[in-house]
């Protein structure tokens, strides 16, 4: 089977690989709901989802600067403010580019068309209010927008469909993920985080930008960052993390879109991040 474009890197992932078995990392489906054991270069891709020119553009522009900043967290190593920079690039670019995000844009599509559409209408409803208004003209009108509304209902413009499968994020929300207050969880013995198909996530409900919005993306197995406006801006601090932090922190309801990575096969010792459909894990508990 050829391979398909990566939309979780294949570095990235290498921080949950299996111990026991470099190059592989226990796979949690969640449609299947089952583990599985699964070379790294397998997973969280799928075959066409970025055109070779993005894909290049993602490893030179995102990938590639960030991966020795992610290596940097995890030696628990100083960052330099061009580090920071490169990491939240990397993670609010993590935030655009999983399948979620695509699906959760396509959906949007038929409400974000008729509330167009009724604004339209609306306007030349008004506009057939006013004196000396050819109504048939008005008439002609509304037609017209019920057939751009079946156009664009079976084929949506190629430009919304490319915005939908950009992978870039905007500045705004670069500048919010590298303005927050950035706390690394180191996990403590016993504990491993694990990271998914969604590995960036925050309360939708708050957004980026509210003071109760929080930001959490899993590094490795035993470290997880934590973004809040609690605290310094800019900052970035080291604490140690035990089950209680981590559970009041960053647990929620599942965002995975269709899968779960981690060191382990199961649960004892594993700490959910709020994901998507497949998590990915570290270790076997029951192998």
């Amino acid at each position: 089977m050829p391979m398909g474009k990566h939309y979780v890197s294949q570095q990235y992932l290498k921080g949950f690989e299996s111990p026991t078995d470099p190059g592989e990392i226990w796979t949690y489906d969640k449609k299947l709901r089952q583990f599985r054991l699964i070379p790294i270069k397998r997973v969280a891709q799928e075959a066409d989802y970025y055109d070779p020119k993005t894909e290049k553009e993602l490893n030179e522009l995102v990938e590639g600067p960030a991966h020795s900043t992610l290596a940097k967290v995890r030696n628990r190593s100083r960052i330099s403010s061009e580090d920071r920079f490169r990491l939240a690039l990397y993670v609010a670019t993590m935030m655009m580019r999983v399948p979620r995000r695509r699906r959760k844009a396509f959906e949007m599509m038929p409400s974000v068309l008729s509330d167009t559409i009724k604004e339209i209408r609306g306007q030349i409803e008004q506009w057939s209010q006013s004196p000396d208004v050819d109504q048939k003209l008005v008439a002609r009108r509304l037609v017209e927008v019920e057939q751009a509304r079946e156009k664009l209902s079976r084929a949506p413009p190629a430009e919304v469909l490319d915005r939908i499968r950009s992978p870039w994020p905007s500045d705004q929300i670069v500048a919010l993920v590298h303005d927050m207050t950035w706390r690394v969880v180191a996990a403590n013995e016993g504990i491993r985080f694990l990271t998914s198909d969604n590995p960036a996530y925050f309360f939708e409900c708050y957004g980026l930008g509210t003071t109760k919005a929080e930001l959490t993306f899993p590094l490795a197995s035993d470290m997880a960052l934590l973004g809040s406006w609690q605290g310094p801006r800019e900052s970035l601090m080291l604490l140690p993390a035990g089950p209680a932090l981590v559970k009041r922190q960053i647990g929620g309801s599942p965002q995975a879109q269709s899968a779960s990575f981690s060191t382990t096969k199961g649960p004892p010792g594993l700490q959910s991040l709020p994901t998507s459909r497949i998590h990915f894990s570290v270790e076997s508990s029951g192998r």
